[in-house]
């Protein structure tokens, strides 16, 4: 995984074709601060922080290539906050993995940001004081969506 860090940039590029890098959240969505998610954008509306991106390092990230999900108060199932904004069953199996390993089975709020491979090693931040990171998985936009892939198992 290859990230870099321009002399004029705040944070590392993480950029990497066919990764998806995962962020979840156990903390309850109505109680996080609105300006954690407000997006500063530069580069014609192409490139996006906020107090999330700048906690974790992240350069920047491109709101176009990045999804996210969650419930407003209570808990919503990891896989179903995932299924319903991802448009990619690929890397399911290898989330739902990693999430039964840290033995989380319920979140509030996911984001996932793709072309991205994230890494905690170069970054130092593992988790903020909402958002914890997941991981890494190999993302292919070619396989069914989570639903669709459901439903074909039927």
């Amino acid at each position: 995984m290859k990230s870099t860090q321009n002399k004029n940039q705040k944070g590392l590029d993480y950029y990497h074709k066919n990764k998806v890098s995962v962020c979840i959240s156990l903390f309850p969505y109505g109680e996080i601060p609105d300006e954690y998610f407000e997006e500063k954008f530069t580069h014609k509306k192409t490139r996006a922080t906020n107090t999330w991106s700048n906690n974790f390092k992240l350069s920047y990230f491109n709101p176009n290539y990045m999804e996210t999900n969650g419930i407003y108060s209570g808990t919503i199932m990891i896989k179903k906050a995932m299924g319903a904004c991802s448009f990619s069953s690929s890397y399911v199996e290898a989330l739902m993995t990693t999430a039964r390993q840290k033995k989380i089975e319920e979140i509030t709020w996911i984001v996932l940001l793709y072309d991205q491979a994230y890494d905690v090693t170069k970054s130092g931040v593992e988790k903020d004081e909402y958002m914890i990171f997941l991981g890494v998985f190999d993302y292919d936009e070619t396989a069914d969506n989570l639903f669709e892939a459901d439903q074909n198992k039927a």
